[in-house]
């Protein structure tokens, strides 16, 4: 069957060049899921050429051990079409379900950690030097809306960001300008095959229900509200990283002596600060002393240790996930668990994951 030729390889392409491309191609890990954006992205990528003739996609499938049967079959889906399309296959299987009773995360959480740490294996394995993701603008819309019925700092509601990176790997969305329908458009009419996930339809999920049920109301009142959206997530990044860079300068003035255990500042640099950057330089500091995957910390406990810090008082306030937060004389000690790994800053993730797993 002739492919159609028309915009989305063309813009891709395009996009690609202009924001993501090395000048030489070299290897990239591409997350396939199965899925109608994730099938296309590779589609893109190892069929159409669209990241340039020297860039090699290896696709990368994660069976996160929910659905059974299901979740087997779309492996092998993924392995079959990608090798008709050239691409090579790296498969592998965990227990997001056991992960989550393991570490009290919601089961999306948990897949999604699950899913990102085989990413960042197989790109270390195949010396790809970033991930790629399907996430595209409805995800980002979506997103947004979730985090702002549930209360979102400006890191998180920046959302899905166009490069990002996961303990180190960069990872890379360059789907983002394109919306649901001109993905599913062009897949389409090129043929591009894909297996529906029947959970992207169950209310029991928030994102679900945002996307089924808020989001065609917000569009009547608003039939511009997706760039609307994008537009407050794109300040929000841009804020968010201001914030972030003001707040590691004020660690680093502040800081006194940092161990493997304990981390020591000077309190009357910490307390003098504006309440926003002293929120974030706290949840910088508490994200050095929590345990890889901890749920950052909420609202009212980044203001009550503010408060508890320009108090001026002794004392201790246990921290999320392990780990305390310190007042001795004129310093603040952050302390962290013995032996575990640093948590991550700014997830794209809540407690409830919902970014998702395309």
């Amino acid at each position: 069957m002739p492919r159609p030729r028309d915009d989305l390889p063309t813009a891709f392409r395009e996009h690609w060049e202009r924001h993501f491309a090395p000048l030489e191609g070299g290897r990239v890990v591409v997350a396939v899921s199965g899925g109608i954006d994730s099938m296309t992205l590779l589609a893109l990528f190892a069929r159409e050429g669209a990241g340039g003739p020297d860039l090699e996609a290896v696709a990368a499938h994660y069976d996160h051990g929910a659905r059974g049967p299901a979740g087997a079959a779309d492996g092998r889906f993924v392995a079959a079409v990608a090798a008709r399309w050239g691409a090579r296959v790296v498969r592998g299987a965990g227990d997001s379900p056991a992960r989550a009773r393991e570490r009290g995360r919601g089961p999306m959480a948990a897949a999604r950690e699950l899913r990102y740490e085989f990413l960042r294996e197989v790109a270390a394995a195949e010396d790809a030097w970033a991930i790629v993701t399907a996430h595209q603008r409805d995800d980002r819309v979506e997103t947004a809306l979730l985090r702002i019925v549930r209360g979102a700092s400006p890191d998180g509601l920046a959302g899905p960001r166009p490069v990002d990176d996961w303990r180190g790997t960069p990872v890379l969305r360059p789907l983002l300008p394109f919306s649901r329908a001109a993905i599913a458009d062009w897949a389409s009419r090129a043929g591009v095959p894909f297996r529906d996930d029947p959970s992207n339809r169950d209310p029991h999920f928030p994102r679900s229900r945002v996307r089924s049920e808020v989001l065609p109301l917000l569009r009547e009142l608003n039939p511009r509200l997706d760039a609307a959206v994008v537009r407050l997530t794109e300040q929000a990044a841009t804020d968010s990283a201001w914030l972030g860079s003001a707040a590691h300068d004020l660690l680093a003035e502040a800081t006194e002596d940092r161990g493997e255990l304990e981390w020591t500042l000077r309190a009357d640099r910490l307390a003098g600060a504006p309440a926003a950057l002293l929120g974030r330089a706290l949840v910088t500091a508490w994200a050095w002393s929590a345990p890889s995957g901890s749920a950052p910390p909420g609202a009212e406990w980044v203001e009550g240790v503010a408060e508890f810090l320009r108090g001026g008082h002794g004392g201790r306030v246990p921290a999320p996930g392990g780990g305390e937060i310190r007042r001795r004389g004129p310093h603040v000690i952050v302390c962290r668990t013995p032996r575990r790994r640093t948590a991550d800053v700014g997830a794209d993730e809540d407690e409830d994951g919902e970014e998702p797993l395309e």
